[in-house]
């Protein structure tokens, strides 16, 4: 039987309102969608936003050693940027789309997120039967367990070590916790309870020179009256208009951000892999295995995140969960969220274990650069056969292109360097640089 691989990157439950996002975001997460072509196996349908470059689409196949099945749904409201709720539920979407999943004999779905629209696609199209833990996501538990607030009582009922904070609706108790730490010298990150991949955090310190490492913005405030007009000013994006409650906690800057992924079956919490972030300040990359794995405290760190899964488990909850965490400078390691979905690791797993094989957790480093510019796919391939950088599987090295670049000013691609040691990757990635401009769009 098959699986119904659903790539919806960004949803109005995740973000909020999608159009509210900057036009060529929208574009650049509908060209990320793409990798879940990687989470895909034999038989498998994947839905996208928007149609791939058949020559990605070809190598990509090659790669997995089977031909990938993908379809899009009609435009919606914002074209083809997101899946967004209009577009599945379509009927006439959904009705061709329970008769692939008939002929092809798909059994269950695998979402980025379950959300409330992928719930009803999979009701109408009869996977939930088959699906690993959907009586939990069918009553609103995606949303339970994506949230922030719900990470902090979960990590305080289990002993985790977090940041020190708290979670709370009002806007003057907000003031005073941000200013217990401002008035002593430290500072404080404000986090929406739901966004993702740091866009939704904001950094208040009361000196200048913070980088964002993890947030989109280091706002500079040493004054009690400035720090509550800045919170009337920003209450409203915070809380989503008084919707949710928001997380603060005492940043630590110069901290590394790593994390780790299990997968929660109904045999309980197993391990996948774990890796460090690379910020621009928000996440624009991985390095797997994490560099900070030979850290004393690491070991204690991935005991930690599965005991911060068991509660997940018990609620029913099936699927993958990334555990978040920093490495501070005095090495001490202290989560900060947790995300039960899909994440943006996985595909970098799925690849480790179908591509790479062997042990390629320990005798392999990956290295990922996200928002890269590439020339036609056809021609990046070209380049990096000549230069003899393409991926190899013969001697599992070289560079894979995991997302083609179709934006039309660039900034939209992504690739997967795969070595023998961090020298080596690194080596080949200067060498791939130098063959293609890699800068990160702005």
């Amino acid at each position: 039987m098959g699986t119904l691989v659903i790539s919806n990157q960004r949803t109005e439950e995740m973000v909020g309102d999608l159009a509210a996002l900057a036009p060529e975001y929208r574009r650049y997460v509908a060209n990320q969608a793409s990798r879940m072509v990687w989470s895909a196996q034999r038989g498998d349908i994947v839905v996208l936003p928007a149609e791939p470059d058949p020559a990605f689409l070809r190598y990509a196949s090659e790669q997995l050693g089977f031909e990938l099945k993908v379809v899009v749904p009609p435009p919606g409201r914002l074209g083809y940027d997101m899946l967004s709720r209009d577009r599945l539920r379509k009927p006439a979407f959904v009705a061709a789309l329970r008769d692939l999943v008939a002929e092809h004999g798909i059994d269950n779905a695998l979402p980025f997120h379950f959300d409330s629209a992928v719930v009803e696609l999979v009701h109408a199209l009869g996977l939930d039967a088959g699906t690993p833990g959907f009586g939990f996501v069918d009553q609103g538990g995606g949303e339970l367990i994506n949230s922030k607030a719900t990470f902090r009582a979960l990590a305080g009922g289990t002993g985790i070590a977090v940041a020190d904070g708290g979670v709370t609706g009002d806007r003057d108790v907000a003031g005073d916790m941000i200013w217990s730490y401002l008035s002593s010298g430290r500072c404080a990150i404000v986090k929406q309870d739901f966004h993702v991949a740091g866009f939704g955090n904001e950094i208040i310190s009361p000196v200048a020179g913070v980088r964002p490492i993890g947030a989109h913005h280091t706002e500079v405030i040493n004054d009690r009256a400035a720090l509550t007009a800045y919170l009337a000013q920003r209450w409203a994006w915070y809380t989503e208009n008084g919707r949710r409650r928001v997380v603060i906690e005492h940043y630590i800057p110069d901290s590394a951000p790593i994390y780790a992924e299990v997968v929660i079956t109904d045999k309980g919490v197993e391990f996948v892999g774990h890796g460090e972030m690379r910020m621009m300040p928000v996440i624009n990359g991985l390095i797997v295995p994490a560099p900070s794995a030979d850290l004393p405290r690491f070991p204690g760190f991935l005991d930690q995140a599965s005991l911060l899964c068991e509660p997940l488990f018990a609620m029913g909850y099936r699927g993958t969960v990334s555990i978040d965490a920093i490495v501070t400078p005095d090495e001490r390691i202290l989560i900060n969220e947790f995300n039960g979905r899909v994440g943006g690791s996985s595909h970098i797993h799925h690849i480790g274990e179908r591509l790479v094989g062997g042990d390629y957790f320990h005798d392999r480093v990956l290295i990922e650069l996200r928002r890269c510019t590439f020339p036609t796919f056809d021609e990046t391939i070209r380049r990096l056969n000549e230069r003899d950088l393409a991926y190899n599987p013969r001697t599992r090295s070289g560079v894979l292109i995991t997302v083609d670049d179709n934006g039309p000013d660039g900034g939209f691609g992504e690739y997967l360097v795969v070595a023998q040691s961090v020298a080596e990757a690194e080596r080949i990635e200067r060498e791939f640089a130098g063959t293609f401009a890699t800068t990160p769009a702005g």
